[in-house]
């Protein structure tokens, strides 16, 4: 990842010496360098099942437009939308080494509050490197890059839903916020479909132990 300016350290940012898993039945992070760069990662430390859930998206802080936040609601607002409302979190766990990929096996699924949790979109092995579609959550990313995930449809540059044809965001799971405003942009009278199927079964994050 190519950053295109300077950036704020996350509040949750271990080293490979201080390091203690957020999760440690769940997911492990591989850690590239002395205190983990862009290519550090997370992996499973058992398998899951296409479809189920790995874990509540918890423990979250609020948080604003950067490259470790994680956009949850329309930004900018839509109209008609609450203007106060909380539009970014930091994840504050280690879930914030999933990397992206044009081809990811993990979703985090952001469309119910009480409900924010991570689904498994292929079968995983343990040891697998979890990833997600960075698009699913972004509309305009605050630090765009270029995707070197390797997977045949890849889309190269990478910068959020904003820029993303609609035609393509259908064939990947996406939150709703980032289908409205795709509606909003492009197709105000239309109504845009994602591939949500996989995680519309997924167990409630409540009834998942970390």
């Amino acid at each position: 990842m190519t950053l295109t300016k300077p950036v704020s350290i996350p509040p949750y940012l271990p080293t490979q010496h201080n390091y203690q898993p957020t999760h440690p039945t769940l997911f492990r992070v591989n850690f590239a360098g002395e205190h983990g760069d862009f290519s550090s990662s997370l992996s499973t430390v058992r398998a899951f099942s296409k479809g189920e859930t790995i874990c509540a998206i918890d423990n979250t802080l609020h948080g604003t437009k950067a490259y470790s936040s994680v956009q949850v609601l329309p930004d900018p607002p839509i109209p008609g939308q609450d203007l106060d409302a909380l539009r970014h979190i930091e994840l504050n766990s280690d879930l914030l080494f999933v990397n992206h990929s044009c081809d990811p096996n993990v979703a985090f699924n952001l469309n119910t509050r009480d409900d924010w949790k991570v689904v498994a979109l292929k079968d995983l092995k343990q040891g697998e490197i979890m990833t997600f579609a960075y698009f699913s959550t972004e509309w305009d990313m605050d630090q765009p890059f270029q995707c070197l995930c390797g997977a045949s449809q890849c889309l190269g540059t990478i910068t959020g839903a904003k820029e993303i044809a609609p035609e393509i965001l259908s064939m990947y799971f996406i939150n709703d916020h980032i289908l409205a405003m795709k509606k909003h942009q492009t197709y105000p009278t239309s109504s845009l479909k994602a591939n949500n199927a996989t995680i519309a079964e997924s167990t409630p994050a409540s009834e998942v132990q970390a």
